[in-house]
């Protein structure tokens, strides 16, 4: 859908959205078609490394696994708490009103046990996206799903999904307990360390990204040992099968549901095309392996050969950790998959996003607004700055309806961050100092000790939440706000999640 008409929509459904709230019992007319559906937060049982889970899940009355819909349709969506705990769902990519974000203290009080909350507002996009909760770290046990927003005028492809998360038999309390006060999962990498590994780096030309030598230091390219790498609930001592037929053209939806996580994700024998990130198109880039961060998505278009059976495998950067699905034929004998590589992952680097180009930019006009975003850290108080600041003692960025508007993120430690924009899109246009016409994003990895700038038009007024991906980042305060001139903040003290 052209970006003009999706924003005409929002606003249109943000108006018509206020009426509603005025009149909750009256059910007001709309243009749209309407798909009505209930989503249920539960507690679920899975089996990790021969244990059981206590985890949760997200599902509909029909067992169905989150929510897929259609562009141009009205998300009328019930979410139902029925966990002993509070919780919210955020709708992680989605374009939508400030009132719907789904963050607590922000745009709503958390979903009480028992009770349940309303969503109402105009699919203005497809693609892959997903959901989770906001609420006291609850995306490490799982609270997540997969959101497909299809696109009516494209036609029907054969899927499989990957939903890619770890896991670990920790709460998340005790785990950033141990980060604040006993870190031991990483030793700390110096500058001259960063700069040590980042030489010793070789080019995979076919994967269009970064690989660390095997006997390189992967310095702080994550904070928590997991227990496991999953897969649609599963590790690959028990993986999703996905059947296929010979000939066969898969659309491979790739979900970084994770809590600290990024990915390397390789098709084997397979060769691909990457068609989207985020839910926006690019140019196809081919290759056998692709690069995943937390938060982000990839579509990937693999043709199935001959018979047989074809695992794609997602390794943890940094760990030998690996997770996946196989894609198999009738009767092709189905292969027995280590949970662990041979040799850990090294570092995801900039080559993709400098290979990625958007099919659908943004319109060229001039910048009226320059946000800087500076990233800062400490190990070993395990805490974590946006411009100095920790949430939720932050100053937001403040930019005016209508601007064109650059972020400016500049990342002065050594570890990598994902920064996740709550509803918009912004596009790529400087790595590092190199300029490009990059991918549409609403989540991107700032390297360490890296700077990426991105461009938005800031046309959908509210507070947008701006914070690092990583959940113990957030929880150790790399959160802000992006806030509308003449749009009231929220209380101060708020927590956000």
């Amino acid at each position: 859908m052209k970006r003009s008409l999706c924003l005409a929509l929002l606003l249109t459904s943000a108006s018509w959205f206020g009426m509603a709230l005025a009149a909750p019992n009256s059910t007001p007319a709309t243009p749209h078609p309407t798909e009505t559906t209930t989503l249920i937060v539960k507690p679920y049982t899975i089996e990790v490394n021969g244990k059981k889970a206590n985890v949760y899940r997200i599902e509909q009355p029909d067992g169905t696994w989150g929510y897929r819909g259609t562009e141009g349709r009205m998300f009328r969506v019930t979410v139902k708490n029925d966990t002993n705990v509070p919780t919210v769902l955020h709708w992680h990519g989605l374009i939508l009103p400030n009132s719907q974000d789904g963050v607590p203290g922000i745009t709503q009080p958390p979903i009480m046990p028992g009770q349940s909350y309303h969503y109402l507002f105009p699919l203005v996009q497809s693609g892959t996206y997903w959901m989770h909760s906001h609420y006291a770290g609850q995306i490490q046990q799982q609270m997540s799903a997969p959101l497909i927003i299809d696109d009516p005028k494209e036609a029907k492809t054969p899927e499989a999904l990957l939903f890619l998360s770890d896991f670990s038999f920790k709460t998340p309390e005790a785990i950033f307990t141990h980060l604040k006060h006993g870190n031991d999962a990483m030793p700390s990498m110096t500058m001259s360390d960063s700069k040590n590994a980042m030489s010793g780096m070789q080019m995979n030309a076919n994967s269009h990204s970064m690989a660390m030598p095997n006997n390189g230091n992967p310095g702080d390219l994550y904070d928590v040992d997991y227990d496991a790498l999953l897969t649609n609930y599963r590790t690959l001592d028990n993986p999703d099968i996905t059947q296929v037929k010979p000939g066969e053209t898969i659309r491979l939806r790739v979900i970084d549901g994770g809590s600290g996580t990024n990915f390397f994700v390789n098709l084997g024998t397979l060769s691909g095309k990457l068609i989207a990130i985020d839910g926006e198109a690019i140019r196809p880039i081919s290759g056998k392996q692709f690069t995943l961060s937390l938060g982000q998505r990839l579509d990937i278009l693999v043709t199935i050969p001959k018979n047989g059976a074809y695992p794609i495998i997602a390794q943890g950067e940094g760990t030998k950790l690996q997770t996946g699905i196989i894609l198999a034929t009738p009767g092709a004998h189905i292969p027995k998959l280590s949970q662990t590589a041979s040799v850990a992952a090294g570092a995801i680097s900039t080559a993709q996003e400098l290979a990625a180009h958007a099919v659908n930019p943004l319109v060229n006009k001039p910048i009226e607004n320059t946000l800087h975003v500076v990233l800062t850290g400490d190990m070993s108080t395990y805490t974590w700055e946006i411009n100095g600041k920790m949430w939720p003692a932050y100053v937001p960025l403040e930019v005016e309806h209508g601007q064109r508007v650059e972020i400016d993120f500049e990342n002065h430690n050594g570890m990598a961050h994902p920064m996740h924009l709550h509803g918009h899109v912004f596009q790529i246009i400087e790595i590092n100092g190199k300029k490009t016409d990059g991918a549409l994003h609403d989540t991107i990895l700032v390297p360490a000790h890296g700077d990426i700038k991105v461009i938005l038009d800031a046309n959908n007024p509210g507070n947008w939440l701006l914070h690092c991906h990583v959940l113990y980042h957030q929880m150790g305060g790399m959160m802000t706000l992006m806030n509308y001139i003449g749009i009231p903040l929220p209380p101060k003290g708020t927590q956000a999640m």
